[in-house]
């Protein structure tokens, strides 16, 4: 991907954030959760991306030069 600093490490962070919570999920699928894994707390981790998530955009639209509005 051809992008700025700022903006890879913005999607590196979403990217191993999401990696985290499918392999949560995958494991309590198999029925095999490490200690701790609920199905709550795949929940929240998942809500948590989408924070990371804005952050990234954020940082894609000042890239672009794109005011950005939430």
């Amino acid at each position: 991907m051809i992008a700025p600093e700022e903006v890879l490490r913005r999607a590196s962070v979403v990217n191993q954030a999401l990696n985290k919570v499918y392999g949560q999920v995958k494991r309590l699928e198999r029925g095999a959760p490490e200690p701790g894994e609920t199905m709550e707390t795949a929940a929240q981790a998942q809500y948590e991306v989408w924070e990371m998530l804005r952050t990234m955009r954020t940082a894609m639209s000042h890239d672009l030069g794109i005011p950005h509005e939430d």
